[in-house]
């Protein structure tokens, strides 16, 4: 429900990012997301866990990949490949780090104290640095994309960074549908293996634990690949590492249904 719910948030969240920038909604997010999560920790009946966990699903949208991508898309045009790349690489550990952390938690303080600590490390992580130094785009402080300085008094124009392009237009674009279909699918497949993979390996004979650490091989794997591929896109035309992504992701999936041995997992 979530997911859900934050996928629809995205519309209007993407409005208000083109009208508005990200410096106000990410900050009064990550105060909501906060709330939320110390709420969590105070449960204690299922409709109310449907709401809080509704309310953090409208964080999501607001606070996670998509509004970074905007800021880094206003900021970055030269670097953007290496802006990404930091970004996502940093990202990549976030499970490495607070899973862990939350089970350490857990068993110091109990699932409610732990809840309460991640709340306060959410508030301390987020909110601050979206307060004070996110801005809607480098020409508020002076500056152009990239950490330029402009060559006169005069900001230069929009159209000298990129070609601004109605959303009429991006709707009527084949291009746009074919490729919200292929990330959609692509995700949907992301989001099966995430589920079932452990009790696929099972099933195929092999140890729980094992099944356990190739899953979690999957987002080890995932810290190198964005060094590899996010630079390869200023380098290569992104149409086609995009979908060179998609064609092994495809090839892994068969290699993972025809292959019973372990060199095929």
């Amino acid at each position: 429900m979530a997911l859900l719910l934050s996928g629809l948030a995205g519309i209007p969240i993407g409005h208000w990012l083109d009208r508005h920038g990200p410096r106000l909604l990410m900050t009064v997010s990550s105060c909501a997301a906060s709330l939320l999560v110390l709420a969590w920790a105070g449960v204690n009946s299922l409709p109310t866990f449907y709401l809080i966990w509704a309310g953090i699903g409208l964080t999501l949208a607001a606070v996670l990949y998509e509004p970074t991508f905007f800021v880094v898309a206003s900021w970055f045009v030269r670097q953007r490949g290496r802006a990404l790349t930091v970004l996502t690489f940093l990202a990549g550990f976030a499970s490495v780090i607070y899973l862990p952390l939350a089970g350490w938690l857990m068993q110091r303080q109990g699932w409610r104290g732990a809840l309460c600590s991640l709340a306060v490390v959410l508030a301390l992580g987020t909110i601050p640095w979206h307060a004070i130094v996110l801005r809607r785009r480098p020409e508020d402080l002076g500056l152009t994309p990239d950490g330029g300085r402009p060559p006169s008094s005069q900001a230069p124009p929009d159209a000298a960074v990129a070609p601004v392009i109605s959303m009429h237009t991006v709707l009527r674009d084949a291009a746009f549908w074919w490729l919200s279909a292929a990330f959609f699918l692509s995700q949907l497949a992301t989001a099966a293996i995430a589920v079932h993979l452990v009790t696929y390996h099972v099933d195929r004979g092999f140890e729980p634990g094992y099944a356990a650490v190739t899953t979690g091989f999957i987002g080890v794997m995932a810290l190198p690949g964005r060094l590899i591929f996010t630079p390869l896109g200023d380098r290569l035309p992104r149409s086609h590492v995009t979908a060179g992504l998609f064609l092994m992701q495809m090839i892994a999936l068969l290699v993972l249904l025809l292959s019973p041995r372990v060199v095929g997992v």
